[in-house]
């Protein structure tokens, strides 16, 4: 498995030594988590080596710190939301826009459908659902000339993908010279209902081991969210006078009983 992933490593180390950045095509199997598998694998012994000799990226210490919680679930998102420009541009434009977009992210058994939103939005969506995840491209047009476009993948029972993926969400994005954050969120389901004291204990110990310092916060059972900055971390929002990268979240599904811990950076935009 090892050799696998390092032969994977390999090869897209000669793409983008041989390839043009503008033409080339970066492909990463959505139906097939083989490299994903053997990352996350590999990253168990990997990362604590780590830590002990060279030091980690803000990454690995998010996978770290949210791996080392014990749940009965887990999952993760990857989202962007952006303006393509201000132009009108044909049904069969848009709908290449979004086969590309498709394509680039690794993806050929979609389907294509048209609506008018509430906001009276027309709306082409490409979409593809599979065992392994889903995927969700809009091309969303207000009023017939303001043109946006949404990036969605969501990712079962795997954390580590996630920010491959968002990797080549941000490639898309650049060459379609759309300015956005792209959002990374990790979603971990424990059963039953967790009291107040033992929310503070798990938030504390994640941001703790990834070294995170709060900005701001609201502890309270109907809205359990922190906002922290992390130095490891490259990107960042403001909010208010401070910069935010990791956003943590608690909330409880009375249906499923479960509480649902979000840890996303830089901002958690999902419907909690």
């Amino acid at each position: 498995m090892l050799k696998d992933l390092f032969s994977y490593m390999r090869l897209r180390m000669d793409d983008r030594l041989n390839g043009n950045r503008r033409s080339k095509k970066i492909k990463y199997p959505f139906q097939k988590m083989v490299i994903a598998a053997a990352l996350a694998l590999w990253s168990i012994t990997a990362i604590n080596v780590l830590y002990s000799n060279f030091g980690v990226s803000g990454k690995d210490k998010i996978i770290s710190a949210f791996g080392s919680m014990t749940y009965t679930d887990v999952s993760s998102s990857v989202s962007a939301y952006g303006k393509y420009g201000e132009v009108s541009i044909s049904d069969n434009a848009k709908k290449l826009i979004l086969e590309d977009i498709a394509e680039k992210i690794g993806i050929n058994q979609y389907s294509i459908t048209d609506m008018v939103d509430e906001e009276y939005n027309a709306v082409k969506t490409l979409s593809q659902t599979s065992v392994n995840g889903d995927v969700i491209l809009k091309f969303i047009t207000h009023d017939t000339s303001q043109q946006y476009i949404y990036v969605g993948i969501t990712l079962k029972n795997v954390i580590d993908a996630a920010f491959t993926y968002e990797e080549i969400v941000k490639e898309i994005l650049n060459d379609l010279e759309i300015d956005t954050a792209v959002n990374v969120n990790l979603k971990g389901e424990i059963y039953g209902k967790l009291d107040a004291d033992t929310k503070d204990t798990l938030a504390d110990a994640l941001l703790g081991k990834m070294g995170a310092k709060i900005v701001t916060q609201n502890r309270t059972d109907d809205l359990y969210t922190i906002y922290a900055y992390d130095n490891d971390l490259k990107e960042y929002i403001n909010v208010g006078q401070g910069k935010v990268n990791v956003n943590l979240s608690i909330t409880y599904d009375e249906t499923k009983n479960r509480t649902c811990i979000y840890l996303a950076t830089p901002m958690n935009n999902e419907d909690l």
